[in-house]
């Protein structure tokens, strides 16, 4: 039976250390009832935020709108900022579970494993209205401000790093993880100036995105990777 959406937030949190860090020792252990609260409030901040900037939804918002008490949800989360941050977090793990499926082995050259590993990324963001607001609006909850920003980023290098690996003779991890974090770092700026400046990331802006990254790897790694 397929895994509702609901089941799905609550599948990913209840075993994430990021959980546990947003409300200690409450994830893991709650009752049947509680389970189905926190994902109530869940899935009412991710409905609410479909249509409207997350900035200006309220804790009181998600609390109406998933028919919760307001005095509930502190059981489950501190603040509407934990909440939008919950889902950014599974919105980032479903994001790389889509580009662990990128085979690199399908790519002639490390280049277009790179372009098709940012198509990816862009069509898994572009699904769903909410992942992309709450990677790129303003003023909403973010991972710059929580450790699992840095996490994230490594965690994404490392398995970019691993899958050229597995099909060219790279240099050693230690030598090129900075450039690595730096062309992620590139490829966020002008996939969040693409959100901001049209609401959505255009081809034009992912082209604009994968040139930049190629053009900044080019001055570490060769045009012809030699391959295993």
């Amino acid at each position: 039976m397929a895994t509702s959406y609901d089941e799905k937030i609550d599948n990913v949190l209840a075993d994430s250390e990021l959980a546990r860090r947003l409300v200690p020792n409450k994830f893991k252990f709650t009752s049947q009832q509680g389970r189905l609260r926190r994902q109530k409030l869940l899935a009412g901040a991710k409905e609410l935020s479909a249509t409207r900037p997350i900035a200006e939804i309220t804790l009181a918002d998600v609390c109406d709108k998933a028919g919760i008490p307001r005095a509930s949800a502190y059981h489950f989360f501190p603040n509407v900022s934990a909440i939008f941050l919950a889902l950014r977090y599974l919105n980032t793990s479903e994001i790389i579970t889509k580009l662990e499926t990128v085979d690199v082995a399908k790519y002639s050259r490390w280049q277009d494993y790179l372009s098709g590993l940012i198509e990816a990324g862009v069509e898994a963001i572009q699904t769903d209205p909410t992942v992309a607001r709450l990677i790129y609006e303003t003023n909403t909850p973010a991972f710059e401000n929580n450790q699992f920003g840095s996490e994230v980023e490594k965690q994404i290098t490392r398995m970019i790093y691993d899958k050229l690996s597995a099909q060219y003779k790279m240099p050693a991890f230690d030598s090129i993880q900075k450039q690595m974090l730096v062309g992620y770092g590139i490829i966020n700026g002008v996939l969040q100036l693409a959100y901001r400046s049209e609401g959505k990331i255009s081809d034009t802006y992912r082209r604009e995105a994968t040139s930049a990254l190629i053009a900044y790897l080019r001055s570490y790694l060769p045009e012809n990777l030699p391959k295993n």
